[in-house]
């Protein structure tokens, strides 16, 4: 389960939080206008933690992102170069996918090239989650602002879709108004795994909390277990001191996962398996 909140001070939200956690038990979090000091950093028992702090203008805070998520949630945090108010993991849940939370104010400055900056540093398949601050007729607004029309338009180039079901999760503490401006997006190979849903409590912010879970089943297959007495251990040998003897670049992105995958294509070629058994997994539970 994911759980996408606007929570409006994580501090001052803790114990809102905290009683999520203990309702929905989530297997990651994301989360906008966290409002943490660049200085500031905050735990939780059972999640490992990833902030982009909140910016500050004359000793006031504003913004700020965080993804928390399941130690036991094999996973690695994406460094971004971005201006935007961003944070990204890379997670396996079943599959693999990168999840990202982002935070734009309704006074920042940014252009459609910003965004499209982001998404080329999120490898696909991705969960883009987040207060977009951008009103479209698309997603459950009753008119369609500029900041809307750009966010449409960079759906349609980058072949996204939305999860939103036009319900509204955002109550104007003045006027009383909804309005849908926390947008849930997916790539189109995800998006039939989910189903979307608005929690009905604000838990102490003006957004209610999003839970977006997943039904879906893998198919009913496991891989095979390796069959090590039947191994080609010489070949097996000659393959790795041949491929991990090379000189690798300094700028792997992710060291451990290259050298992983080196091992496992070796293994596939050299050891054998046994025959799939049939077990039902659910996916991003």
């Amino acid at each position: 389960m994911f759980l996408q909140w606007n929570i409006r001070g994580l501090q001052a939200n803790r114990e809102e939080l905290d009683l999520l956690f203990s309702n929905l038990d989530p297997t990651v979090i994301c989360l906008q206008e966290t409002s943490l000091k660049e200085n500031k950093t905050i735990n939780f028992k059972h999640y490992s933690s990833y902030h982009r702090h909140a910016s500050e203008a004359n000793g006031i805070v504003h913004g700020g992102s965080s993804v928390l998520v399941k130690p036991s949630t094999p996973h690695r945090q994406i460094k971004l170069q971005t201006g935007l108010q961003a944070i990204a993991i890379r997670a396996t849940l079943g599959k693999t996918i990168t999840v990202c939370s982002i935070y734009l104010p309704p006074t920042m400055v940014f252009n459609s090239t910003d965004l499209e900056n982001l998404i080329a540093q999120l490898p696909p398949p991705i969960l883009l989650l987040g207060d977009f601050n951008a009103h479209s007729t698309l997603w459950g607004c009753p008119k369609t602002h500029l900041r809307g029309k750009m966010i449409e338009d960079l759906l349609l180039k980058h072949n996204l879709s939305i999860l939103n079901d036009g319900s509204t999760m955002y109550l104007h503490p003045a006027t009383g108004s909804s309005s849908a401006i926390d947008l849930s997006i997916a790539s189109p190979s995800l998006y039939l795994d989910f189903s979307w849903e608005v929690i009905t409590d604000l838990h102490g912010s003006d957004h209610f909390p999003i839970c977006i879970q997943s039904s879906t089943t893998a198919p009913p297959v496991t891989n095979g277990t390796w069959k090590l007495s039947k191994a080609d251990w010489t070949t097996f040998s000659s393959k790795t001191s041949s491929a991990l003897g090379q000189n690798y670049s300094n700028d792997l992105e992710d060291p451990i996962e290259h050298f992983t995958d080196i091992l496992t294509n070796i293994a596939n070629s050299t050891i054998p398996k046994s025959k799939p058994q049939s077990k039902n997994v659910i996916l991003f539970g």
